[in-house]
């Protein structure tokens, strides 16, 4: 008399992944709904899984979509500059404006779409009129210059 187990995995072969037609049909129309690549592929990767390859015709839009947004800085105080104020004089800043250093962000440019809480540039600039104007190397005439326009918004 055989074993029932051996007779049932003998007469069954198991697939151990899906049909790669299906699995692509699946990707496109996923793609097709706005879900980016990225989330069809994580289920594959965590199973262990290799991902179906992306179709051909899948226009590169979808790819674009699925890079990662840019991070929006946390910081109450955005510093669009190459480098941090000399470290005495953020600490001062940091100090009337009531928050820590750790509140403040370097940013290289400013992400798109959204509004910096209170912005420090080098330069004047028409597009943000509310924005603390400061060298990150003042004069004391251009450190005068900052604790009034922070005087004047903050009293």
């Amino acid at each position: 008399m055989q074993d029932p187990v051996q007779l049932t995995t003998a007469r069954e072969s198991v697939p151990e992944q899906p049909d790669q037609a299906s699995a692509r049909l699946r990707q496109h129309l996923l793609a097709r709904m706005g879900i980016p690549s990225w989330q069809l592929r994580r289920p594959a990767l965590l199973a262990g899984h290799q991902a179906a390859p992306a179709p051909a015709n899948e226009p590169q839009a979808n790819q674009q979509e699925a890079a990662p947004a840019p991070a929006v800085p946390s910081g109450k105080l955005w510093i669009l500059a190459s480098r941090l104020p000399a470290p005495g004089l953020l600490a001062d800043l940091c100090q009337l404006l009531g928050i820590g250093s750790d509140e403040v962000s370097l940013l290289s440019s400013l992400p798109a779409g959204h509004t910096p809480p209170l912005l420090w540039l080098e330069a004047a600039d028409p597009a943000w009129p509310e924005a603390l104007i400061c060298p990150l190397t003042p004069s004391p005439a251009q450190k005068r210059a900052l604790w009034q326009q922070l005087k004047g918004r903050l009293g």
